[in-house]
């Protein structure tokens, strides 16, 4: 594991030397970052689970997904110049559940992603029909990401930033039972 802690001027600094035109280099925020940077396993950094809260960056993350992926999945409209390190964690939603996952990131503007996908060891490409995906590309501080699982449900959950953006961010997991099957097409009682 990697310990990252930058000051504001190291990463100013680090920044700046970046030759002009270049666009290898990720877009690292004006603020201090402390946290964990864990190598990706794969497309993977990690698991969440309902209750889950987890603070990360995306500075060290895997580069495999951009707005083609995002675009053929409908996560996000094309052109939001997703080209950066992403981190993406695995999620399984409990049977009849509705699960909110929330980020924030007061560093730097980051997008959140719900992607229904069965983890075998393999990540889905632009090639694999992804038949859900919810995506929150609002620009702030965060923003959160919410699936209906009427039956187990499998999830990766990806933040990523445009450009090249990379920072720290906070992931938390809510879970709550969905309604009985019977109930659904009533009006909740007051």
């Amino acid at each position: 594991m990697i310990l990252l802690v930058l000051g504001c001027a190291e990463m100013g600094d680090l920044a700046r030397k970046v030759a002009p035109g270049a666009s290898a280099a990720p877009v690292l925020p004006s603020c201090a970052t402390e946290g964990e940077a864990p190598a990706a396993r794969g497309c993977l950094s990690g698991a969440l689970a309902c209750g889950s809260r987890l603070s990360g960056t995306t500075l060290g993350g895997d580069s495999a997904w951009d707005d083609d992926f995002y675009a053929t999945a409908f996560c996000f409209p094309a052109g939001q110049h997703h080209s950066g390190a992403e981190r993406v964690y695995t999620l399984t939603a409990p049977k009849d559940t509705q699960v909110t996952v929330r980020m924030t990131s007061t560093c730097v503007d980051l997008d959140l992603a719900a992607v229904a996908w069965d983890y075998d060891g393999r990540c889905p490409t632009v090639k694999h029909p992804i038949t859900e995906c919810e995506g929150d590309v609002r620009p702030g501080p965060g923003g959160s990401v919410m699936m209906q699982a009427f039956h187990e449900r499998q999830y990766l959950i990806v933040v990523d930033g445009k450009e090249g953006a990379v920072g720290p961010f906070e992931l938390s997991v809510e879970c709550a039972p969905l309604r009985p099957i019977e109930d659904r097409g009533k009006a909740p009682v007051k």
